[in-house]
Formats: C-alpha cells, structure tokens, sequence
C-alpha cells in the first residue's frame, strides 16, 4: 500500500484512504468475501467522480450483513482542513459468479465488466457512466486516432457482453437503468467529467457526439472532448491540471482560434457544473438550440 505523501492533493489522499478502507473491510469480512461497485472501482484504479465511496462488500450466504461505520478522515492543504465523509461498509449477499472475480495486490474484487454491471444497476446514471466506460477502457484499450481496440475485445464485443451480462440479471433491481447506462457507455471517453458532459447531452435529448474527435488544423493534431458534427461544437471539460502555467493557457488560447479557422466553437464546462445536474442539461440545451437545431427527446431513464 502506497503512503500517503502529506504534500500530495487532497484527491489523491482521499484515493488512498479509500484503497486502506478497502483492506480493512476485507480484512473484517468472511475468507470468500469480496469488493464489489465503487470499492471495485478504486482498487482496478477505474475512473470514477468520487474519492471517499462507501465501501460495498459482497459476503457469503449466511455471513452477518451488519454494516460497519468508519470514521471521517481529515484532510489538509496549506492551511486548510477539510472534513472527510462518514463511511460505511456495506455487506451483501449478491454474489459474482468465481469466473467475475479477480485479485488484485492481494484483495479480491470484481471483474472490470462485473464491476460496470454492479455500478450500472445501483448508481444514478451519470455517476455510474465514468465507471462503465473506464470499464469499457480497461478490456478494450482502444487509440483514440485509429479508434481501434488493442485489447481483449472490441469495443463493440464489450459493450454487447455487458448488455448480455444485464440482461442475465433477470429481475435485480435497477436493470432499467443499467440498460440505459450501458447504452451510453463510450471507452474513447479519457475522464470521469467527459463522460458525465456524455450524460448530460443524452438527458438533453441531443444526439451522441463523437468522443475524442480528431480535427487537423495547419499541421496540428487536436481531439476534443466531445465533438459536434452538425453545429460544428465541441465540449472540452477543464479538468485538474489541464491548465496549469501561462504557457498553457496561451497555448490553449491559440489551439481555440484554429479550431475557429476551421469552423469549430468550443465550449468548456468545469467541476462546479458537473454537481448539479440540472443546471447542466439546461446549458447542454441552450447551446445546442442556439445553434440552430432542435432537441429530441430525452430517455426518462437516463435520471434514475
């Protein structure tokens, strides 16, 4: 296990706390227990919005399910302190299949795709998307150039043996809106904030842009986030350390105004829009009937 440098950003802290809440719950669990949704997630280094998760364990059939409370970390930068979460280990009796189940330095989690699956049935959609589609990454690895897989499947072999693997849930809980995740779910997509934007296009009732979309301008080489065919648009969401020096803005900057030559608007959306939900479809719509086209119609699903 990784120590915690006391330099190191709070996101990190909290990712490492969470890996050490990991053992813990493992180590307070039957033999054969084993982590499953986010708790999975953070130990397959998975992308997800969400550093201090609470920490699901899947036990077996007549193992006790009595959750266990952990206490609130405290975490500082500079001379400020930030409170951690309560966080609760919880037990269940749903069980992957031996063949869904992988160790990792030592601690038993679910599979990628199982992990996805678990994510996609109980995770509001949007915060379920950044799981599924590093999931998706993971198995498929694909290059965002030549959009091929260089990995165990295809894209497309991987996105079907997930809507295979939800469909053989039969009655569990939450299949609507797996199907609905599953069905949104992009590997090309590099962040947790590009996947959620991917959400918040389909609740608008836009059309799926192109993830990671490739346009040469005088020479250079640029992907954006989301890409826009119709209303030549495209998202960029600014996440950590994007920009991060003078250079790198001016940099930006000019990137910006070849894209302009070349007909492209760019829009950017940030942290503080991915938190709330309805702000964000509402921008997602204005800037798409701004530009001239209408909206479709949006899957009821998308906000379960």
């Amino acid at each position: 296990m990784e120590r915690i440098d006391a330099e190191a950003p709070v996101w990190r802290k909290k990712q490492l706390v969470t890996l050490a809440r990991c053992v813990v719950a493992l180590r307070r669990s039957p033999e054969q227990a084993v982590l499953t949704h986010e708790a999975a997630a953070a130990v397959l280094g998975l992308s997800m919005m969400f550093q201090e998760p609470d920490i699901r364990v899947s036990v077996p059939a007549g193992a006790s399910r009595r959750p266990l409370v952990l206490a609130p970390m405290r975490y500082t930068t500079g001379q400020e302190i930030i409170e951690g979460r309560d966080v609760a280990v919880c037990r269940s009796a749903v069980r992957p299949d031996e063949a869904e189940v992988v160790t990792v330095h030592g601690l038993r989690v679910t599979s990628p795709l199982r992990t996805a699956l678990d994510c996609a049935c109980d995770l509001p959609v949007r915060w379920a998307l950044p799981i599924i589609d590093s999931a998706l990454r993971v198995v498929c690895r694909p290059d965002r150039r030549s959009r091929y897989a260089f990995g165990e499947m295809s894209i497309e072999e991987a996105r079907q043996e997930l809507e295979r693997m939800v469909a053989r849930q039969g009655r569990r809980r939450g299949t609507r809106r797996a199907r609905a995740a599953v069905a949104l779910a992009d590997p090309l997509a590099e962040s947790p904030g590009e996947s959620v934007l991917r959400w918040a296009a389909g609740a608008a009732g836009l059309p799926a842009p192109v993830s990671q979309r490739r346009v040469e301008v005088d020479g250079h080489e640029y992907f954006l986030d989301l890409g826009y065919e119709q209303a030549r648009r495209g998202w960029e969401f600014d996440g950590l350390g994007k920009i991060t020096a003078p250079q790198d803005l001016r940099e930006e900057k000019r990137r910006e105004l070849r894209l302009a030559r070349e007909g492209w608007a760019i829009d950017r959306f940030g942290w503080e829009e991915l938190w709330d939900a309805t702000r964000l479809v509402r921008r997602a719509q204005r800037l798409w009937t701004t530009s001239g086209f209408e909206l479709g119609t949006s899957a009821a699903e998308l906000w379960l």
